[in-house]
């Protein structure tokens, strides 16, 4: 769709036009009502704007600017953020909002990497590049929408939206700011330099900054930030069979490590470098990442990279000698044309260069006719494949292969194929749904990753936490993650990092309360961009479920919604892997379970406190009216975080007796600390 000021073609997904800032009409559906995010915004200004208005005519400073504003927008839409204000020369972009990612930080800092490489380019005549101060800072907020003289528009409020303006003023020109909670979430894949902690304008705080100096992208695992590998020992020694096998017969295999996010594939895949080399393999890691998914062959022009690094020569000179070089066996003249021209286009398409004095001669995009292209791609592929591995067996792992583009997804069918009949073992990992078709092959078996066991989920939290955990904390431990690994390994090191792990002996305890409760904030980053990828209406039902606990029915998603959820809902909810059906005989209403408690915790950490107050009054309401039975310490926990202080303090003072009189000690403690609260702060503010 055009923007209808301007013509240039509207983006999915932007608020604003990248080219001449119109606003465009219609709001996301999901912040009709508002909502609480993880995003990573970016305040990128332009240095010497002043000086270009005090020397030049304002219609050749438009021009200037409104070109470089379009190249920063243009930016901004590749790597999916959305444009939120452009106000003279500085543009505000958020990534996370209206649609989250898994990689928002490092999507943002990609995004700013490109600016500046676009903006260096962009000389008109008389005139020098433009240059940015840029700032970028991740962290929550609350985006709702916002209605003032009859503009309506979706508002962002939180510290990110100020740190990132305020680490833009602290810029050098040239110099892109980042705060500590940027660089976290975007690690490894970013290099940067420690500043250490600055106070910013308007601020108390001191914030942990950063410069983004490049982005990193064939990262070794020793770089890695990983906790032990606990949990494992049988699936590891299933890959250490494969490595064997192919190293002694010669003849290679494939196999696919499926799981869940965050269940540890990534980190056993990483853990077989070690095994793969002893056994005499070279290594090659490609990791594979949303925002790549639109931009053809990236996985392949990685591998290539990774081969010129090991090679210490450009891509373009490691392609020329492992598809015409001399080692190379005599290859027909026809299969040579087609062989040049695909790697032509696949180098164009993937903005890699070919340079006469690497070797490459001009005009070999017309070698090929467009129905060529492909025959040309798996004839270049198979030499470049048996080339590989002619110097020595390769190990290649594909990490995030449900990430991996779609023209890379066909050549590395092919090279699983010729695994067959050579040196080559690909390990690959990736998330549910994962059937491929080359699955079936024979030389090809699939690992299933489930969560870790209570015994290994304890002995990865207190390998985090540096000490044992006492069996109280580590069952909470088990109950909150269900093994899963980085769900665990972020929960102890955010515990860790707080100071909310107690000693307690030789063994740590976790404090009890808000410590328990939080969910760091890499974690709901990365579980709101899964809950965002949903339909709207499975959003909501995820959102009135978490209010009313891990289990829920139907019957009380009925009475929170006002209408019951659709056919087809809690299924699909169940297939994300979100939620599962409880089965019980005993109990004739439908029920169902969240699967983590961090799913119940994201999805409920989403609610504005206006719509919390709401739906658990409701819920309370129907529990009295109906006579359902409940405990009188959950329906005034209930009453308490609908802000109604008078009808929740009778309740929470006869369950405080009730604790007391079986000597539930910590129960107790709980239940006086909230009625403290209440009683010292009643009503909403009490709530929150």
């Amino acid at each position: 769709m055009p923007c209808p000021d301007c013509g240039t073609t509207r983006t999915a997904g932007a608020r604003f036009c990248h080219y001449c800032g119109r606003r465009f009409e219609g709001l996301s559906e999901g912040l009709r009502i508002g909502d609480r995010r993880v995003v990573t915004a970016l305040f990128a200004d332009m240095v010497g704007y002043t000086r270009l208005v005090d020397e030049l005519d304002p219609e050749e400073v438009r021009a200037r600017v409104d070109g470089a504003l379009a190249l920063i927008g243009d930016a901004v839409l590749r790597f999916g953020g959305s444009l939120e204000k452009f106000i003279g020369d500085a543009v505000l972009a958020v990534f996370g909002t209206p649609v989250a990612h898994d990689d928002d930080a490092l999507r943002a800092c990609l995004c700013a990497l490109e600016m500046q490489s676009c903006l260096s380019r962009y000389v008109t005549a008389d005139s020098q590049p433009l240059v940015l101060r840029i700032g970028i800072a991740t962290g929550e907020v609350v985006a709702a929408l916002r209605d003032v003289a009859g503009n309506r528009s979706v508002a962002l409020t939180g510290e990110p939206m100020t740190t990132a303006a305020r680490l833009q003023q602290l810029a050098e020109p040239n110099e892109i700011l980042l705060d500590d909670a940027t660089v976290l979430a975007a690690e490894p894949r970013i290099g940067v330099d420690h500043l250490g902690e600055k106070i910013l304008r308007g601020q108390r705080r001191p914030v942990v900054t950063h410069r983004l100096r490049s982005e990193r992208r064939l990262v070794t695992q020793a770089g890695r930030r990983m906790a032990p590998l606990v949990g494992r020992a049988g699936e590891q020694a299933r890959l250490r069979e494969v490595l064997d096998r192919a190293a002694a017969t010669g003849k290679g295999a494939a196999v696919l490590v499926r799981g869940e996010a965050g269940v540890g594939k990534s980190r056993l895949l990483s853990e077989m470098e070690q095994d793969a080399r002893n056994a005499g393999f070279g290594w090659m890691w490609l990791d594979n990442a949303p925002h790549g998914m639109s931009s053809p062959y990236s996985a392949v022009r990685n591998m290539a990279d990774w081969v010129a690094d090991e090679q210490g020569v450009t891509a373009g000179i490691a392609g020329r000698q492992m598809l015409f070089g001399p080692d190379v066996p005599a290859i027909d003249a026809n299969s040579v044309r087609l062989m040049l021209g695909a790697v032509a286009v696949l180098a164009r398409d993937s903005n890699m260069l070919l340079l006469p004095e690497e070797g490459w001669g001009s005009g070999l995009l017309n070698l090929v006719q467009p129905n060529e292209i492909q025959l040309g791609l798996r004839l270049a592929t198979e030499v470049w494949v048996n080339q590989l591995v002619a110097r020595q067996p390769r190990c290649i792992v594909v990490d995030d292969y449900h990430w991996i583009d779609p023209s890379s997804r066909q050549l590395l069918e092919l090279m699983i194929r010729l695994a067959a009949d050579l040196p080559l073992v690909v390990l690959t990992g990736s998330r549910y749904p994962a059937e491929p078709e080359w699955l079936g092959l024979p030389h090809v078996e699939a690992i299933d990753l489930a969560g870790l066991d209570a015994a290994a989920t304890e002995e990865l939290g207190s390998a985090v936490a540096g000490a044992g955990l006492v069996s109280e904390s580590a069952r909470w431990l088990y109950q909150r993650t269900s093994g899963n690994a980085l769900f665990v390994g972020e929960i102890m090191r955010t515990l860790r990092d707080a100071g909310h792990l107690e000693k307690n002996g030789d063994q740590l305890r976790i404090e009890s309360g808000a410590a328990r409760r939080s969910v760091p904030l890499s974690l709901r980053a990365l579980l709101g961009a899964r809950i965002d990828a949903l339909p709207g209406a499975e959003r909501a039902i995820l959102e009135a479920a978490s209010v009313v606990g891990l289990s829920f029915t139907v019957d009380l998603l009925c009475v929170l919604q006002g209408e019951c959820p659709e056919e087809g809902h809690l299924e699909s909810l169940a297939e994300a892997g979100f939620i599962s059906r409880v089965e019980d005989p005993a109990r004739p209403e439908e029920v169902w379970r969240f699967r983590h408690q961090l799913f119940l915790d994201a999805a409920y950490g989403r609610l504005l406190n206006d719509r919390r107050h709401q739906l658990h009054g409701t819920l309370a309401d129907w529990y009295e009216r109906t006579g359902t039975h409940i405990e009188p310490a959950e329906l005034g926990r209930h009453r308490a975080a609908a802000g109604d202080a008078e009808r929740a303090l009778p309740l929470l003072e006869r369950a405080l007796g009730d604790a007391l009189a079986v000597g539930a000690d910590e129960e107790a403690d709980g239940l006086r600390k909230l009625i403290e609260t209440l009683t010292s702060a009643p009503g909403q503010a009490a709530a929150r």
